[in-house]
C-alpha cells in the first residue's frame, strides 16, 4: 500500500503542475509574424495560416489540460534498460517541471494502450526504438475545492487483475498526522474505509448524464485502428458497447491535428481541399438520425475536435441539400428536375433489398444509352452536306468504336474535338434563328393583339411548373439543353415570350424533319396549339429542321463531357420507363414522370459522383476540356472532403455508402465506417461485408468484440436474443470487470396506458432505491409516437414524489436534462446509451414492424447498461422473446 501511496502523491503533484502550466500557456501570446526577424512576403500568407492553426490547436489543448491534465501514468524500459515514467495527456502537452509527458495521440502515446508486460517498437524522430511497459495506472482527474484527485484511478499489474482506487486523495487522507495526534476511533474507521477505497477488479461508472461515453484510452486493438495512416479505408464492426464510435471519435481527433500526422500524411493533406477548407475542417461525418448527430457532436466537442453543423450531417438532410442546391437533381421554383417523394410506391417488393443489382442494371443501361445517343448524333453528322462536318462525324464514330465499353475514354477524346463542333454549330446559328423568328413577325403583322395574348399565355405556362415537365423525354427538356449556351441567358417579360415562341418553332422544325411532333403536354406543344386556336397556319420548317438536327448533333457531341454528368437524371428516367414496360424492378402504380423515391435519388447521385470522381482522376481530361469544365464536375469536387466518417453504417444502403465514399478527397481517399449488421433498422440497409466492399472496394474490416457497456446478465440476454434471431455475435467483457447486474424485468397484460405507467413507476422507484437516490439515465421506448404525450403525463404524475420530470421526445429532437425520464420512439435511439431502458408494447411492435421487429428488440435491449424492462399488452411475448421468458424477472428487489 505504501508503494501505491507514493504513486498517488507523485500523480496528484503532476496533475497540479500540468494544469498550472496549461493555464500559464493560455496567458502567453501565441505565434505571430511579428515574432519573426525576417518575413518572406511570398510565403507570409502560408506562414500566417499555419501559425493560426497552431495557435488554435494550442489553445484548445491547454483548455482541456487545465481540467484534465493527464489520463494515465506508465513506467517503461527501453532497449538500453533505461527506465522512464511518462504521464499521458489526452491531447497535446505543456512543459511542467519534473514531469515527463506525451500526448496519447503521439506515436509514444501508443504505449498507454499496451497491457503491462508487453512492449513494441515506437517511431521516434531519432528512429524506431523498443519499449516495454512495466507499470500502468489510468486516471479520471477531478478538482474539488482546489485539490486534485482521481475518482477513480485503476492500477494494471502484470500477471494479476487490475485494481481500482476509488480516490487517490482518500488514499493519502491520514498523512501528515503523528500516531499521538490520530484519534483511535477515527483510525479504526479509516482502516475500514481504506479497504473499501481499494478494490480488486474494474468498477463500472453509472451513466447519470445523457451522453456518449467516450473512453479516455482505447484498448490495444482499438489503438491499432486509431493509428492507421490517414489515407486508409476502415470498417470497424462489432456488437453494441464495443467502442466503435469511441474509436471513430478518437481517430478523427488524431487525424485533424497536423501535429500528430506523420510527414507522409502531412504531405497528402497540405494546403486546402477543393472547397478551400484547411485540413482540420475538411471532414464530413454522416449519421442516420438527428439525435445521434447531436450526441456525436457533443462528444467531438469534448474531445477538442472543431465541429459545427456543416461537418456532421444526417444523410437524408444532406442528400436533399446537395441534390437541390448543388447538383441540380431536384426541381426548384426556377429549374425543372425531379420531385422528391419519400413514400412513392414505385418499386416492386424486393427491389430495395436488392439495390446493388438494381443499380448495376441502371448503370449498365445508362452507359450504353449514353454511347448509343452519341453514335446516333455522330452518324447524323457523318452524312451532313457540309464536308467538314461530315469528316468530324466520321472521326467521332471512330472514337466510339475505340471506347465502346469505356464512356470516360470517349468523353476524353471528344473533348479534343469539341471546339471544332461548337464552331460549326455556331456558324449555323444566325440563319437558323432568323428562320425561327420569321413566323412571329408575320403573325404580329396579321394580328395586332397576338403578342400581348401570347405573352399572357406564356406567363401562365411558366407559372404552371407541373405542366412544364415533359412527358416526352426528347421534347422540351432535351431540346432546350441543346441550345447555344451563350444564347440561353435568363430572360423575362417580352424577351421571355420571344424565347418561348422560338423554342416552339424549333420543336416544330425538328418534329417535321423527324416525323415526330412535340408532345401535347409539353410547353412547345401547348404554344403550337395556342397558335392553331387563333387560328393561325403553322409554318413549314422541315428544311430548317434538317439543319437544326445537324446543329443539335454537333452541340450534343460537343457537350458530351457535361452531359455524361448532367444527363444521368434523364437517362435514369428512360431506364425506369423501359424497366416498367418489362415489369422489372418497378411496380405499375401511377406515378408522375418527374416523381422520385429517395432510393432513386441515391442511384442518380451515385452515378454522378462516381463518374465525376473518375473524370477528376483522369490525368489528360482537364487539359482537353480547355477551360470548359462541366459545372457538375466542379460542383462535386467542392463536396469532397479529406475524411469521410460514417456512424451506424448498416442503416445506410450500399448505394448511400458508395456515394459517401465517393465524397472522400481523391488525394486521401480516407473513409471510416462503424456499425453492426445485427443492429440494422432499415429494410434497405447494408446486410453483409460484401455490401460494404461493393460500396468501398478497398476497405479493411476490423471486427471488435470486447463490450464495455452492459452488465453480464444483460450482455448474455442480448447475445442469446441475437443468436435466436439468426445473428452472429462475438462478444466478451473486459478483463477484470465484475458487473453482474440484473435480469430483464417483464410486465405482461398491461393493455392500458395507466397500467403501463404504474408498472414503469414501480420499476423506476426500484432503480432509485438500488442507486441510493442518484438517479441514472432512463429511457422509455414506445413502438410509435401516438401515445407518447399521454404516457408522459400519466407516468409523470406517478413519479412526481421522486422529483423526476418525464419528457416526451418526438422525432428524437429533444435531448432533455440529466434528471429527466425521456420517452422516445424506438427508431430514434440507435447508437445511444442509457443506464436503464424500458421497452413498452413489444407485442404491438411485432405487428407493426414484422420485418424489423427482431432488430428493433435487439437494438432497444442493447441501449441498456444495467436495467432493462419490457412490457406487453398481451399475456405472452411475441416471437423469440417468449423463449427468453425464463431469463426474465418480475421485479429487481
Amino acid at each position: 500500500m505504501e508503494e501505491l501511496k507514493a504513486v498517488a502523491r507523485e500523480a496528484l503533484d503532476a496533475f497540479a503542475k500540468i494544469s498550472n502550466s496549461a493555464g500559464q500557456t493560455l496567458r502567453d501570446k501565441g505565434l505571430s509574424l511579428e515574432s519573426l526577424a525576417v518575413v518572406n512576403q511570398a510565403t507570409a500568407e502560408t506562414i500566417a495560416r499555419d501559425m493560426q492553426l497552431r495557435n488554435a490547436a494550442r489553445n484548445s489543448d491547454c483548455q482541456r489540460l487545465r481540467y484534465e491534465p493527464t489520463i494515465a501514468r506508465i513506467v517503461v524500459i527501453d532497449e538500453d534498460e533505461k527506465q522512464e515514467t511518462i504521464y499521458i495527456s489526452p491531447v497535446g502537452t505543456v512543459s511542467a517541471a519534473g514531469v515527463v509527458s506525451c500526448s496519447y495521440l503521439s506515436p509514444k502515446g501508443r504505449l498507454a494502450s499496451l497491457p503491462v508486460g508487453q512492449g513494441t517498437d515506437i517511431r521516434l524522430p531519432s528512429g524506431n526504438r523498443w519499449f516495454d511497459v512495466v507499470e500502468k495506472m489510468t486516471f479520471k482527474p477531478t478538482q474539488v475545492a482546489g485539490e486534485w484527485d482521481s475518482c477513480p484511478a485503476v492500477e494494471f499489474r502484470e500477471g494479476m487483475g487490475p485494481r481500482t482506487i476509488k480516490s487517490l486523495r482518500e488514499l493519502l487522507r491520514d498523512e501528515g498526522f503523528s500516531a499521538e495526534e490520530a484519534d483511535a476511533l477515527a483510525d479504526w474507521l479509516a482502516d475500514d474505509e481504506a479497504s473499501e477505497n481499494v478494490v480488486e477488479g474494474l468498477m463500472r461508472d453509472s451513466l447519470t448524464a445523457m451522453q456518449l461515453r467516450v473512453a479516455a484510452l482505447l484498448d490495444q486493438f482499438q489503438d491499432e485502428i486509431l493509428r492507421k495512416p490517414i489515407d486508409s479505408q476502415i470498417a470497424v464492426l462489432g456488437p453494441p458497447g464495443t467502442g466503435k464510435t469511441t474509436t471513430l471519435i478518437k481517430r478523427l481527433r488524431r487525424t485533424v491535428d497536423m501535429h500528430h500526422l506523420s510527414d507522409d500524411e502531412r504531405e497528402i493533406v497540405d494546403g486546402t481541399d477543393e472547397a478551400g477548407l484547411e485540413h482540420p475542417n475538411s471532414w464530413t461525418m454522416f449519421t442516420p438520425t438527428e439525435l445521434l448527430r447531436l450526441y456525436v457532436m457533443d462528444a467531438l466537442g469534448k474531445e477538442g475536435v472543431p465541429v459545427h453543423d456543416q461537418r456532421l450531417k444526417v444523410w437524408d438532410v444532406y442528400r436533399h441539400e446537395i441534390c437541390r442546391n448543388d447538383l441540380a437533381i431536384l426541381s426548384t421554383g426556377t429549374r425543372s428536375g425531379l420531385v422528391y417523394k419519400p413514400d412513392l410506391p414505385v418499386f416492386l417488393p424486393g427491389t430495395l433489398q436488392s439495390q446493388i443489382e438494381w443499380f448495376d442494371a441502371f448503370d449498365a443501361f445508362q452507359r450504353d444509352l449514353f454511347v448509343a445517343q452519341l453514335r446516333a448524333e455522330a452518324e447524323r453528322l457523318a452524312v451532313a452536306e457540309d464536308a467538314r462536318i461530315a469528316a468530324i462525324g466520321r472521326r467521332v464514330i471512330g472514337m466510339l468504336d475505340r471506347g465502346a465499353v469505356n464512356p470516360l475514354q470517349i468523353v476524353g477524346e471528344i473533348a479534343g474535338v469539341a471546339e471544332e463542333l461548337r464552331k460549326a454549330a455556331s456558324e449555323m446559328t444566325g440563319a437558323v434563328q432568323a428562320a425561327l423568328d420569321a413566323p412571329l413577325q408575320s403573325y404580329a403583322r396579321a394580328d395586332a393583339g397576338l403578342l400581348d395574348d401570347l405573352s399572357a399565355f406564356v406567363a401562365k405556362l411558366m407559372s404552371e411548373a407541373a405542366g412544364e415537365v415533359a412527358e416526352d423525354l426528347d421534347d422540351d427538356v432535351d431540346d432546350e439543353d441543346d441550345e447555344d449556351e451563350d444564347a440561353r441567358r435568363p430572360v423575362s417579360g417580352r424577351k421571355l415570350t420571344v424565347d418561348v415562341f422560338r423554342s416552339a418553332m424549333r420543336a416544330r422544325a425538328i418534329g417535321q424533319a423527324t416525323g415526330r411532333s412535340p408532345g401535347a403536354r409539353t410547353r412547345s406543344g401547348r404554344v403550337l396549339q395556342f397558335l392553331r386556336d387563333r387560328p393561325l397556319e403553322l409554318p413549314d420548317l422541315k428544311a430548317i429542321g434538317g439543319r437544326l438536327l445537324v446543329q443539335r448533333a454537333a452541340r450534343r457531341i460537343a457537350k458530351a463531357p457535361a452531359t455524361w454528368l448532367s444527363g444521368v437524371s434523364l437517362r435514369y428516367r428512360q431506364f425506369r420507363r423501359a424497366m416498367r414496360a418489362e415489369g422489372r424492378w418497378y411496380s405499375d402504380n401511377a406515378i408522375g414522370s418527374s416523381d422520385a423515391h429517395p432510393a432513386e435519388v441515391d442511384a442518380i447521385l451515385l452515378a454522378i459522383v462516381a463518374q465525376a470522381r473518375a473524370m477528376s482522376k483522369d490525368r489528360l481530361l482537364p487539359s482537353r476540356l480547355d477551360g470548359r469544365r462541366p459545372v457538375l464536375l466542379d460542383a462535386v469536387a467542392r463536396l469532397r472532403r479529406n475524411q469521410i466518417l460514417i456512424d451506424e453504417a448498416t442503416d445506410f444502403s450500399p448505394l448511400q455508402l458508395a456515394v459517401m465514399r465517393n465524397l472522400a478527397s481523391i488525394e486521401t481517399d480516407a473513409v471510416f465506417i462503424s456499425g453492426d449488421f445485427n443492429q440494422r433498422l432499415t429494410v434497405w440497409g447494408s446486410r453483409s461485408q460484401e455490401d460494404l466492399r461493393w460500396a468501398v472496394p478497398a476497405i479493411d474490416v476490423y471486427p471488435i468484440s470486447i463490450s464495455y457497456r452492459q452488465s453480464r446478465k444483460l450482455a448474455e440476454f442480448a447475445v442469446t436474443l441475437a443468436k435466436l434471431q439468426g445473428g452472429e455475435v462475438d462478444e466478451q467483457g473486459p478483463v477484470g470487470m465484475d458487473n453482474e447486474g440484473f435480469s430483464p424485468a417483464l410486465g405482461l397484460g398491461l393493455s392500458s396506458i395507466d397500467e403501463r405507467a404504474r408498472w414503469l413507476a414501480s420499476r423506476i422507484a426500484e432503480i432509485n432505491r438500488l442507486s441510493s437516490g442518484t438517479m441514472p439515465t432512463i429511457a422509455v421506448l414506445v413502438e410509435n409516437e401516438d401515445e407518447m404525450d399521454e404516457l408522459a403525463v400519466a407516468l409523470g404524475g406517478m413519479v412526481e414524489h421522486l422529483n423526476l420530470p418525464v419528457v416526451p421526445c418526438p422525432r428524437g429532437q429533444v435531448k432533455g436534462q440529466a434528471t429527466e425520464v425521456r420517452i422516445f420512439d424506438v427508431k430514434h435511439i440507435k447508437g445511444l446509451e442509457f443506464e436503464a431502458v424500458f421497452f413498452t408494447n413489444v407485442d404491438r411492435l411485432a405487428l407493426e414492424q414484422p420485418d424489423l421487429f427482431d432488430r428493433f428488440i435487439y437494438v432497444g435491449a442493447t441501449r441498456a447498461a444495467t436495467f432493462l424492462g419490457l412490457t406487453s399488452s398481451d399475456n405472452q411475448l411475441p416471437n423469440v422473446l417468449e423463449l427468453l421468458r425464463p431469463d426474465m424477472c418480475l421485479a429487481w428487489s
